[in-house]
């Protein structure tokens, strides 16, 4: 059986037809080169098909009723879309957009197709790049087009609006926009392209990226694009300008940062041998890259290492890092620095992280400060606020620092800072404490006390808050406490129903 196999081998080697085998083979990988990823291309874009705005948010709806004035709002808004000048309309959808509110969709799509004022269209496209709707991206594309005969500001709008309701259609416009020799759209197209490209996009800047007749900042701004673009096929090349110590300086930062969130393995060594460069400003970036990578061993070590580097960006940015990596090994250091570090904001910045890791050890350095009586005011007053933000600890320790300066007049910086501190952080525990701010006769501390009860409404110090109500003397205190005493009478009200 095997001779047999062996001489048909044979006889299909010699034979005519091998030759048309590999003419087949040559053919197919022909075939595979011609489908491989290729650079994007500048050209007109192919209109989109008209269409309609979308099926309204019902819950942006809801939200957004709430802000009416009154029932005839909608009446009223809908007039002046139908029957107000550009001003009054343009004022209307500025408050739209600002109220992000999609119940006027269908009424000012039917404006933009009548309106003749360049200034009301502009603001209609901004309109639905708020609400994220394609349904006037075939106008973008005809503007980006031919844009160089319109006014620049709606030109810009488009720009920004092929972008977030991601626009492919406008691909080829937007790069003609970035070859061109005018370069007054240069870095809104580039944000748009990053917006809305994709491989082949990012493959086109990094070949444009070679261009001898680019600026620094042109070549800064393609850098920045690109890492927001995160394209893979990019990797090679950006790997090279990371290490190219005869390129600029930020465009090296950019790629650094670049290569790390493509969150490929084969980045950590190149930006763990990049963390060993001179330039502060290039560390910095290196530590962007190496925090998308929680679990190597490598990036950790850096980013630790870094949190006592000699300069004080790398030490600030590498404490954010731990921070958000949710480094607890990074716990000794950041003590460390917090006790010693010559810059207040990298203290601040320390103890921010040690609150937010929530470890025994860091826990217990906090909340160690917050009971020394030598330890300095600011610091106690950024651990109390850290540690309400964060919510784990400390609690018992704050409300007796807080019972101990609510009548230290020596303190009251100290004071009005954990009282911001109990109001912005309230919990249904600080009512004893809210009465004790209310029972101060320091107006700014009383008035801390009614922002804590405006939280909460605690029945034990309604009491109170009636009495500054019923003051003899006219102030800011007495109307605030008059309104909030309103305000329970109807909620208490509501709530009987």
């Amino acid at each position: 059986m095997k001779k047999i196999i062996f001489v048909f081998a044979l006889l299909l080697i010699s034979s005519p037809f091998a030759f048309s085998l590999e003419e087949d083979f040559s053919d197919e990988v022909i075939i595979e080169e011609e489908t491989s990823l290729v650079a994007a291309r500048g050209g007109l874009a192919e209109i989109p098909e008209p269409c309609r705005p979308k099926p309204m948010d019902k819950e942006k709806a809801s939200k957004a009723a709430e802000k009416d004035e009154n029932d005839e709002t909608v009446g009223k808004y809908q007039s002046t879309i139908k029957y107000g000048v550009a001003t009054e309309i343009a004022e209307l959808i500025n408050k739209l957009i600002e109220n992000d509110d999609p119940r006027f969709a269908d009424d000012i799509y039917d404006l933009f197709q009548v309106t003749k004022s360049t200034d009301v269209k502009e603001k209609i496209i901004n309109y639905f790049k708020k609400l994220e709707d394609p349904c006037v991206a075939d106008y973008a594309c005809e503007i980006l087009n031919d844009p160089f005969d319109t006014k620049n500001s709606l030109v810009s709008a488009c720009l920004q609006y092929v972008s977030e309701v991601k626009c492919k259609n406008a691909v080829p416009p937007v790069i003609t926009m970035i070859e061109n020799e005018d370069e007054k759209y240069f870095n809104e197209a580039l944000l748009a392209l990053g917006g809305i490209g994709g491989s082949e996009e990012a493959l086109f800047l990094v070949e444009y990226l070679d261009r001898d007749d680019l600026s620094d900042a042109q070549r800064q701004s393609l850098m920045r694009t690109l890492g927001k673009m995160q394209a893979i096929e990019t990797w090679e090349r950006l790997c090279e300008i990371a290490q190219n110590e005869d390129e600029n300086l930020f465009v090296r930062m950019y790629a650094s940062e670049a290569i790390g969130n493509m969150k490929k393995l084969e980045s950590v060594p190149v930006l763990v041998d990049l963390f060993e460069e001179s330039d502060p400003n290039l560390r910095v970036y290196v530590l962007k890259g190496l925090s998308n990578f929680p679990d190597t061993v490598d990036a950790i070590s850096v980013i630790i290492e870094a949190v006592r580097d000699d300069h004080v960006k790398v030490r600030t940015e590498a404490v954010e890092t731990v921070k958000k990596m949710e480094i607890t090994d990074s716990v000794p250091y950041l003590i460390y620095r917090a006790k010693n570090d010559t810059e207040d904001s990298v203290k601040k910045k320390c103890i921010e992280a040690l609150a937010a890791l929530n470890t025994k050890e860091g826990n217990e350095y906090l909340i160690s400060v917050i009971e020394d009586k030598k330890a300095g005011d600011s610091s106690k007053a950024k651990i109390v606020e850290e540690l309400l933000k964060a919510g784990y600890t400390g609690k018992k320790e704050i409300l007796e620092l807080a019972e101990a300066v609510v009548k230290d007049d020596k303190k009251k910086n100290l004071r009005y800072a954990i009282g911001k501190a109990l109001a912005k952080y309230c919990d249904d525990s600080f009512d004893e404490i809210c009465l004790k701010f209310l029972e101060s006769k320091d107006s700014s501390t009383v008035s801390l006390g009614l922002d804590m009860y405006q939280n909460k409404k605690w029945n034990s110090v309604k009491p109170k808050v009636e009495e500054l109500a019923k003051d003899k003397k006219e102030s800011a205190t007495k109307r605030r406490a008059i309104r909030l005493v309103g305000e329970q009478e109807e909620e208490d009200k509501d709530s009987s129903k």
